[in-house]
């Protein structure tokens, strides 16, 4: 199969946004355990992303501008795909330890697994029909 074939069924079949899907689902889970390791230091602020919002920025469904980026050292503008995922920090209130929640960081950790199980399993099965389709007869 030629390279522009296999770019061709690659973007034709969505694997892009599964890619960037899991990838992102990959980094909210290391921040949100990152949470759960931090649960009792002094001073520490719960991090996190907005999912959605990251997700539509890097796959490119948002109504934004962005810059182009014409050369590795330029500086990307706007809702760019190449900028990292904006982390939002907690806000500590008077007399607590630190920003983190645990009740509210498991049950993100928890909901974060499910999705990323979810997506896997059907990248999963986005591949098993694609060897299917190409090893019928």
């Amino acid at each position: 199969m030629t390279n522009k074939l296999a770019g061709f069924l690659y973007t034709r079949f969505g694997l892009p946004k599964f890619e960037t899907f899991l990838d992102l689902s990959a980094y909210r889970h290391k921040l949100i355990s990152g949470n759960v390791a931090n649960v009792s230091t002094p001073g520490y602020r719960a991090q996190d992303i907005d999912f959605k919002a990251e997700f539509n920025r890097i796959s490119g469904d948002t109504h934004q501008l962005a810059g182009s980026v014409t050369h590795p050292g330029h500086i990307s503008l706007g809702q760019h795909q190449e900028r990292a995922p904006e982390v939002t920090l907690a806000k500590t209130t008077e007399g607590e330890l630190n920003a983190v929640d645990i009740d509210h960081e498991i049950s993100n950790l928890a909901r974060n697994e499910l999705e990323f199980t979810v997506a896997a399993r059907l990248l999963q099965r986005k591949f098993q029909g694609l060897k299917k389709a190409i090893t019928s007869k």
